[in-house]
């Protein structure tokens, strides 16, 4: 978990992503271990199925609109698949977050009434029960113009396995140092982002998803401290999804704040151990404990955005 904390330029894990160029020579010093050590874990991630690819993404932003997420219980049984269709096809999301039976898709947002409109589309479907309403997704704001060789770049990487920056730069005619460079202006105006496509299912070590509520009376950053130092490796998750809208109206008022963090642990069979042991904190009101199973990016949400974003532009590289 050391390891994937450190990709994360805050150290969260969050829909912002990760700097694919980071060196391994970096990850060794943040994680004070041997470059040998290093490069051994990223070609387990990859050989067990843990670390799927890296997926490039552009801002929303650029295409004039935004993220938003909904979040569904997918009841058990045997139509999981036909389930899982209908939220993909009602839904048509660009990244779809699960832990067990709870999935998160984010969407590309539209107006209120069509995300309304989707949420009932699903309901309807008999697929699943939603937690909450349509929720609007946080994310840095671009102001940035790309030119048409920005988004062939942008194309070229979506299409590449593994990120091959000689590969692209072939693609799109250019050297691989212009191609390094057009990349890094594009992540410093927040223009083009890299997000890791995980499979926990097939991760080294079993992961917890931990979400806490805590108590009005306490300060929440100092009990997110606490959590740090009693659990190193912990890994805070961004704060997106409310998860007190869970619990029942009457008592929501009581709770002062929530976060969530995932967490190395010994086997999936202890997540009523870790729950109690949290539970029993100073200030911890309510614990949740999940598994996270993937997180997926769906290209098909932001391909015809960038067709047309393309088939647009006129300005002259």
């Amino acid at each position: 978990m050391r390891l994937l904390r450190s990709m994360f330029p805050e150290h969260i894990f969050a829909l912002s992503g990760i700097d694919p160029r980071t060196s391994v020579q970096s990850l060794s010093r943040a994680t004070h271990s041997s470059r040998v050590t290093v490069r051994r874990r990223l070609a387990q991630w990859q050989e067990e199925g843990f670390w799927r690819s890296v997926v490039a993404f552009p801002n929303p932003d650029l295409f004039g609109t935004s993220f938003q997420m909904q979040s569904f219980v997918l009841e058990r049984g045997r139509e999981r698949a036909r389930l899982e269709r209908a939220l993909h096809d009602i839904f048509e999301p660009a990244f779809l977050f699960q832990t067990e039976d709870v999935y998160n898709p984010v969407v590309l947002a539209g107006s209120a009434e069509d995300s309304q409109r989707r949420q009932r589309a699903f309901g309807d479907t008999g697929s699943g029960i939603p937690n909450c309403p349509p929720i609007d997704v946080p994310f840095p704001s671009s102001g940035l113009r790309l030119t048409s060789r920005d988004w062939q770049i942008v194309t070229a990487l979506r299409r590449s396995a593994g990120l091959d920056w000689a590969g692209v730069a072939r693609q799109v005619g250019v050297t691989v140092r212009g191609v390094e460079r057009r990349v890094a202006r594009l992540m410093a105006e927040r223009a083009l982002f890299f997000f890791p496509e995980l499979d926990f299912r097939r991760s080294p070590g079993s992961v917890a998803w931990v979400g806490i509520l805590s108590a009005k009376s306490v300060d929440a950053r100092r009990l997110e401290s606490d959590l740090a130092r009693r659990y190193p490796e912990l890994l805070p998750v961004e704060p997106i999804f409310p998860f007190e809208v869970l619990l029942p109206a009457s008592v929501r008022p009581a709770f002062g704040g929530s976060f969530a963090f995932l967490l190395p642990v010994a086997s999936a069979s202890t997540g009523d151990l870790l729950r109690r042991e949290i539970g029993a904190l100073p200030g911890v009101v309510q614990v949740l404990v999940g598994f996270p199973t993937q997180n997926l990016h769906f290209p098909q949400a932001f391909n015809r955005r960038i067709e047309l974003a393309m088939a647009g532009q006129s300005r002259p590289d």
